[in-house]
């Protein structure tokens, strides 16, 4: 049986973690031969994502390189990226969600006639300024993928109302539910109950935004005397610069390097809120029943905004500090998981499997 060859780019340490069961949904399925990519665009961090799920890339582009723009990563990807699809020669390549990774390998994919899936596709916040330039990439990825793998309903109505083609959408659920279940099941990581899951990184609360939101969290522990922060910190050096914030509160704020995937799941499962700026952690947090403080003003992932799991509190010292103190003193969940959530039950990557065989048959059939 010939096998169809299926490029998988990623470039930063969540495309690893919501494209690692894709790829171990494309091996059981058979039919296929994925070829892992890495970009190498968060070179550090996602050298991390790689072993915790077994993975090994066959390709490795290395295109990071100190201080460059964002035009130069993309430039340097399309240009190592072409050559080696040209090299490899696959029937299609998938892409997940919105880095600069997501956009120049799906345009020189596009170029080279080289169909597009686009995992997680549809999330929307139409502000170009939040996330920028996020919210650019995803749309432009979307506008040219032969397969938009929608993670909700809410994400489909995005697409389709922006006239994509009907046939080219498929509502699959989120893979990182797929990703988190497998890792919570094998993490031996927990945290004290009585702990406050932190994760700051994006590039719009950099500045005094991040002060704001630190001094919220300095606010937060002294108004709580038995609640602990777990902050795993972001390699970027405009995050480590507003730890001066913190400064007096470090005994109870607990900072450690970013942690391997298997160690966040169990930390995520076992602590008692989150406050975020992240992206995934939004759908994360709902799937383990976690009530997620989203700290800014808009958001791609409104689903879970509705049942009042996710909150949006802005960057604002008083927002914040108002947020943390409310939901701290809610009930915690204790009933089965995945908790009852908008972004799937664990079989997303199954679906995603099934709809591109049947759509790499289709086009061999044309």
């Amino acid at each position: 049986m010939t096998l169809r060859k299926v490029a998988v780019a990623v470039g930063t340490r969540p495309e690893v973690i919501k494209m690692a069961p894709v790829l171990r949904a494309l091996e059981q399925a058979g039919g296929f031969e994925p070829i892992l990519i890495s970009t190498g665009q968060h070179r550090e961090l996602l050298e991390t994502a790689f072993a915790p799920f077994g993975l090994v890339p066959r390709h490795r582009l290395d295109v990071m390189q100190p201080n460059q723009t964002t035009n130069q990563v993309i430039a340097r990807v399309v240009e190592r990226i072409s050559k080696l699809l040209e090299e490899i020669t696959p029937d299609a390549i998938l892409v997940q969600g919105d880095t600069t990774s997501v956009l120049a390998s799906a345009l020189a994919a596009y170029s080279m006639r080289i169909p597009v899936g686009h995992v997680e596709a549809g999330l929307r916040t139409y502000d170009h300024d939040n996330p920028f330039p996020e919210e650019a990439n995803r749309q432009l990825v979307d506008r040219i993928s032969e397969w938009c793998f929608a993670p909700t309903e809410s994400a489909r109505s995005n697409l389709l109302s922006e006239r994509i083609d009907p046939r080219r959408v498929h509502v699959t659920g989120n893979t990182v539910v797929d990703a988190l279940l497998w890792a919570v099941g094998r993490s031996d990581t927990r945290c004290e109950p009585d702990t406050l899951l932190i994760t700051l990184h994006r590039r719009e609360s950099f500045g005094q935004p991040l002060r704001e939101i630190l001094l919220a969290l300095c606010d937060f522990l002294d108004a709580t005397p038995g609640a602990r922060a777990l902050w795993p910190l972001h390699p970027n050096p405009n995050v480590a610069r507003a730890l001066e914030v913190v400064a007096a509160h470090r005994e109870r704020i607990e900072i450690v390097p970013p942690m391997d995937y298997l160690r966040f799941a169990g930390a995520l499962a076992s602590c008692r809120l989150v406050l975020t700026d992240s992206g995934g952690l939004q759908e994360e947090g709902p799937s383990l029943g976690k009530t997620v403080l989203v700290a800014r003003e808009h958001t791609e992932r409104p689903e879970a905004l509705e049942g009042g799991r996710n909150r949006i509190v802005g960057r604002e010292r008083a927002g914040v500090r108002k947020a943390l103190l409310e939901a701290w003193h809610e009930p915690a969940y204790t009933g089965p998981c995945p908790a009852p959530n908008p972004y799937g039950d664990g079989r997303a990557s199954e679906r995603i499997a099934a709809l591109l065989a049947r759509g790499l048959e289709e086009r061999s059939r044309r």
